[in-house]
């Protein structure tokens, strides 16, 4: 009888080593599904969130996130600078109706309005940039009909979930965690301020801020921002790309799980009543999330929406 060749017997059990490898990561790696219909939205850390000024980014960016031990933050600020550049240069440009032109009837005085900007990965280059000179003119114009007007961003502290993803590997990656990662809510420019401050518009194209978005809990913080203000209007005006994502939060908890939250925040805040919520979508049609707004593709058309919107 002929013995079975060694030679063939090896590579089979090597073969069979790898499959059992990939399948060891695959359901690893496999996303959960998503729970009940009506399922509590929870958070398992907020040690690592962060709020923070204009000021204080350059600072926090060091240490609010493992960014820069893997060698995610941008080495060097050129790109920085050339952002800078490309969005003054879009601001600088920018013209408007001239029906739009401030008027005595557009007067907002006894007006908080907060533009509240999504940060996320996706907004890089072009699109941050024209967003962001968008953002500062509109606030202007609204400054100057007598608007209170802060300016605010939303992302993440960090890729991949963090440090708050790195606490829940250490502590045995229990199921169904929640929010798995850091936020970082900025305030660019407070409320009551005397003058535009160009630094922290400067601070607002940094690309080292860019990385995920929870719509859902930047909304809670912008209205809770505004819950403080005395004016008798109150506007969130949330400038978006597209709905929340954060990977680690979305794979252990299921795809749905954000975009739940959202409408279930929309959907109080409208219940409420107290402050009104508009929305503009940056490249992006936002109706879904936010039934009262508009969309378009440059600063031009978010200054129009704007204050369509605001004025109407």
């Amino acid at each position: 009888m002929e013995r079975p060749d060694f030679g063939i017997a090896l590579i089979a059990v090597g073969l069979l080593a790898i499959v059992i490898g990939y399948y060891r990561r695959w359901k690893r790696q496999r996303p959960v599904a998503d729970g009940p219909e009506g399922e509590a939205y929870r958070v398992y850390t907020r040690v690592f969130d962060r709020t923070a000024t204009a000021a204080e980014l350059p600072e926090l960016l060091r240490y609010a996130s493992p960014d820069a031990d893997r060698g995610f933050l941008v080495r060097g600020d050129e790109e920085w600078r050339a952002q800078i550049e490309r969005a003054t240069a879009i601001y600088d440009a920018l013209s408007l109706a001239p029906d739009l032109a401030p008027d005595t009837a557009d007067r907002l005085e006894d007006t908080a309005i907060l533009p509240l900007v999504d940060q996320s990965g996706s907004m890089r280059g072009e699109r941050m940039a024209w967003v962001a000179a968008g953002t500062r003119r509109l606030a202007e114009e609204l400054a100057q009909r007598g608007g209170n007007v802060a300016i605010a961003g939303y992302t993440t502290a960090g890729w991949h979930g963090g440090h708050a993803r790195q606490q829940w590997l250490r502590e045995g990656k229990p199921s169904r965690p929640g929010r798995l990662c850091a936020l970082l809510h900025i305030l660019y420019r407070p409320f009551d301020a005397a003058a535009f401050d160009v630094d922290g518009w400067h601070q607002m194209l940094n690309p080292d801020i860019l990385r995920e978005n929870v719509d859902g809990e930047a909304l809670e913080w912008g209205a809770a921002c505004l819950r403080e203000r005395t004016e008798q209007r109150r506007i969130l005006f949330v400038v978006s790309d597209g709905a929340p994502v954060d990977d680690s939060t979305l794979s252990n908890n299921g795809p749905s799980y954000m975009h739940r939250h959202v409408l279930n925040v929309r959907d109080k805040m409208q219940s409420a009543g107290d402050i009104e919520l508009l929305a503009f979508g940056a490249d992006y049609r936002v109706p879904l999330y936010y039934p009262v707004s508009r969309d378009g593709h440059d600063a031009t058309a978010l200054v129009e929406s704007g204050l369509a919107l605001i004025l109407r």
